[in-house]
């Protein structure tokens, strides 16, 4: 290639990145899923927003995007935040496979709570605290998570028959064979101690297998609500289990 046609190749390239970041964000509306809806757009295709996202039950007030680099690589600075408390941040970057790096994630407790089908007429309290230091997804689901952590703090559940006090849960996030996301967690306080398993896929389906177990100073109102789980074995455990689809 002579030097002539190296100069017009680097001028048309000049001017398609130009083009490309004059463009409105409301041009990636050609791109957004059928399923998915957007009430507008403001900013460019470099840096801009997304207004009252929804898609199936999730519903985001805005969505910040600014094109950036990490690890050399083209990727999205993503900023979310919704008036019920959903706030978070991170960085969206990958061609084939979806790969979060680096995120921060909080939401009401109660706002989770309201997506799942519980046995027990129950609100909750606190707020849920995520970070994801790197993770994978394809269509097929979740490929690799690593650094996975979710904190439940202040934790409380608000009852017919009262409040039962938890201490701060701790659960751990990982990935199984089918591409569900797996979270193992734990929490033991004066009032109920919890271990346990749960699975949800990337259809919504979840899932949860666990051990409860009364505290010392359980109230005395509150033991009828526990024994709907089930029966108690020799070791003061009940096995709970619960599955459903994300509302």
């Amino acid at each position: 290639m002579g030097a002539k046609a190296k100069k017009a190749v680097l001028l048309l390239a000049c001017y398609l990145l130009l083009l490309g970041g004059n463009a409105p964000a409301r041009v990636l509306q050609a791109f957004i899923p059928a399923d998915m809806k957007v009430g507008g757009f403001s900013g460019s295709l470099w840096q801009g927003s997304l207004h009252q996202l929804s898609w199936r039950n999730i519903v985001l007030a805005k969505l910040n995007w600014q094109f950036t680099l990490s690890s050399w690589l083209p990727a999205l600075k993503i900023e979310l935040w919704d008036p019920q408390g959903l706030q978070g941040a991170g960085i969206l970057r990958g061609w084939q496979n979806l790969q979060l790096h680096e995120w921060q994630l909080s939401v009401p407790a109660d706002v989770v709570r309201q997506q799942l089908s519980l046995p027990l007429p129950i609100t909750a309290q606190g707020e849920l605290q995520l970070r994801l230091q790197q993770g994978e997804f394809s269509s097929a689901g979740c490929r690799s998570l690593g650094g996975g952590v979710a904190n439940w703090q202040h934790a409380q559940l608000a009852t017919p028959l009262g409040a039962l006090e938890l201490a701060n849960v701790q659960g751990q996030l990982s990935c199984d064979g089918s591409g569900a996301l797996v979270l193992v967690l734990k929490q033991d306080s004066s009032h109920l101690s919890l271990t346990g398993r749960g699975t949800v896929g990337f259809d919504g389906r979840y899932q949860f297998n666990g051990q409860v177990r009364r505290g010392p100073v359980l109230p005395e109102a509150m033991r009828p609500l526990i024994n709907q789980l089930g029966r108690a074995n020799d070791q003061g455990q009940i096995v709970w289990q619960v599955q459903g689809r994300l509302l």
